[in-house]
């Protein structure tokens, strides 16, 4: 007891916000501020909240309250041993939280310099040449006012110390502040959104080489006033500013979004400021990073089995068929329900030998109409909350083109234009590649339907055939910075599953075939040709048995899972028999012709 009375106590109304901020603490439905422990580094099991005006501090893991308060003393997030406790104040039960309580505390920030005049926070104001040129005052219930006279135009303040390297500029003081807390460097209350730009210009004036940054209000006015600027931004979600996002989910989720910092594109730039490297592939000579491409063909020729195929790898890693893959997540929006592609998916797995737990796919639940704004604001906004958990999209896939118009016309160059500067949109945005899935022409079945816009944007497009009853033909009509690819051929090949119901199914996944084109003699797959091969080679007195066939099989079919090769090697013995290729007799095999 005697140790403890050597400590002034914590105030709530004094030491809260600070703890919160400082910590990035995030607020849970009781009332409590959870984080990791300043003291053990345990994830999420410690906490704060307030008991009778006083801070409390918890933590399942190391439980040691004492260490716990003395790391928070030597950060200055709780009073010291000599500091003057404020005077404690009455607390009323049925007053709001907010009546009377100064702006910043409010906030959860910190106060910067400014001062108190009875519960109103005054803020200097100056110009560039650091005179002070008036004050903001902001009364507890956010209200701001200036001092009679003060010319605003120009006018601003620095928080978190002078202009050098990364500076960041906002509208607001709590945003500022929230800002400079999260990232430990200055930022520059501007003020307001009408005056930030003149704000953002008189500091390029000033200090040319300062890297400055606009943490921009995410509504029209902010992202105006950023545009105008010139200089990379940075939005919260939307209808918030920084402080909202620090105050909601915590220092941390500021300093994500303000490492998503775009640049608004010069209308012009010097030619010797251009720069150029080899193309960046997320599929190895097929699709670019960075890049928008469209899969198109009539119905039924396979298209979306490629397109997931495609999507499915680069998820996973997987080479493409061989074909080295960039990973990363992958953001697929379908019109389609779940159920048949589910069976798509769950075919590729068994095939592949690669789990779909914990792969970052995502398919979206409905269709998203790409022509109506505020369908691709809810769309990046979606996109944004996972990506803090998943990473930013490698791909996004539309599957079907014609369900992301809507009800806008394919065939109007205008409206086509619209589509395609979403397009652009995202993968700008993402630095993702964007691939949609598309139908052939009503009269000519060697292009994409609709207006001849999209051919001319696009960076990549291939046209998907199918011949025979189950081989389909991949050719490349367009490769706008590198070498058109070869053609490829698939054959499709039926999987049998279980389902969720324990019935019995079957769904389809493709087999590349190496040479361009299966064996015009058989017509089998690679793995069915294989198998033939092996069995012929291995033919004793006409026979040969399955453990021999098998064991062969495994060694040379090039897939180290013994799933995958259990499964290739059934189709392609179910292959071989109905083609009259062998006859399986005796546990082993023979030749149905020579």
């Amino acid at each position: 007891m005697e140790q403890e009375s050597k400590y002034p106590p914590a105030y709530w109304e004094e030491y809260g916000s600070r703890i919160i901020s400082e910590l990035g603490l995030k607020k849970t439905a009781q009332g409590e501020y959870h984080g990791a422990c300043p003291n053990c580094g345990g994830k999420d099991r410690f906490w704060i909240n307030q008991k009778d005006g006083l801070v409390k501090v918890h933590c399942r893991q190391c439980s040691d309250f004492q260490a716990i308060a003395d790391r928070l003393r030597s950060s200055s997030l709780m009073p010291q041993i000599n500091e003057k406790p404020p005077a404690p104040r009455a607390v009323d039960h049925f007053k709001s939280v907010d009546d009377g309580q100064p702006y910043h505390l409010r906030k959860g920030i910190q106060l910067h310099g400014a001062t108190l005049d009875g519960s109103d926070v005054v803020v200097k104001i100056i110009n560039a040449e650091g005179k002070q040129t008036g004050s903001q005052f902001i009364s507890p219930d956010g209200k701001k006012l200036f001092n009679s006279g003060f010319k605003k135009d120009g006018s601003f303040s620095v928080l978190g110390g002078k202009i050098d390297g990364k500076c960041y500029i906002a509208e607001g003081f709590a945003t500022a502040a929230s800002v400079t807390e999260a990232t430990g460097r200055p930022c520059i209350f501007a003020l307001d959104a009408g005056n930030l730009p003149k704000v953002a210009q008189i500091v390029k004036d000033k200090k040319p080489d300062v890297d400055l940054i606009v943490a921009a209000d995410h509504d029209e006015k902010g992202i105006k006033a950023a545009k105008e600027t010139g200089l990379k931004y940075a939005l919260p979600p939307k209808d918030m500013d920084f402080n909202d996002l620090a105050q909601a989910q915590g220092a941390e989720a500021v300093r994500k979004y303000l490492a998503k910092s775009q640049r608004t594109k010069e209308l012009f730039v010097p030619i010797g400021d251009l720069e150029f490297k080899k193309p960046q592939w997320i599929i190895d000579g097929l699709l670019e990073q960075n890049s928008f491409a469209v899969c198109f063909g009539p119905p039924a020729a396979g298209k979306t089995f490629l397109t997931l195929d495609m999507a499915l790898c680069i998820a996973s890693g997987k080479p493409f068929h061989e074909k080295p893959v960039k990973q990363g997540a992958v953001y697929y929006i379908a019109g389609e329900g779940h159920n048949g592609f589910a069976r798509r998916a769950a075919a590729w797995s068994k095939a592949n030998g690669v789990s779909l737990k914990d792969l970052r796919f995502f398919k979206s639940n409905r269709s998203v109409i790409l022509t109506e704004p505020e369908t691709v604001e809810s769309l990046k906004e979606t996109i944004n909350k996972m990506a803090e958990q998943h990473g930013p999209p490698q791909l996004i896939v539309i599957d079907t083109l014609a369900r992301a118009l809507g009800a806008a016309d394919e065939n109007s160059t205008k409206e086509m234009g619209g589509f395609i500067a979403v397009m652009d949109d995202l993968k700008d945005t993402y630095q993702a590649t964007v691939l949609a899935v598309h139908h052939t022409g009503h009269g000519n079945k060697d292009r994409a339907r609709g207006s001849s816009s999209l051919l001319g944007a696009v960076d990549a497009e291939f046209m998907v055939s199918k011949w025979d009853t189950n081989k389909i033909e991949v050719k490349f009509t367009k490769m706008k910075d590198a070498q058109t690819p070869e053609p490829m051929n698939f054959l499709q090949m039926e999987i049998d599953l279980v389902g969720a119901d324990m019935q019995e199914t079957s769904s389809i996944v493709l087999d590349y075939t190496a040479d361009g084109r299966p064996d015009k003699q058989t017509g089998l797959s690679s793995k069915a040709s294989l198998l033939l091969k092996i069995i012929k080679e291995n033919l004793k007195d006409g026979w040969v048995s399955d453990d021999i066939v098998r064991n062969f099989f495994k060694l040379r079919c090039g897939q180290e899972n013994e799933g995958t090769q259990r499964t290739y090697y059934n189709a392609a013995k179910k292959e071989l028999r109905s083609e009259g290729e062998i006859v399986e007799e005796n546990q082993g095999f023979s030749l149905e012709r020579n």
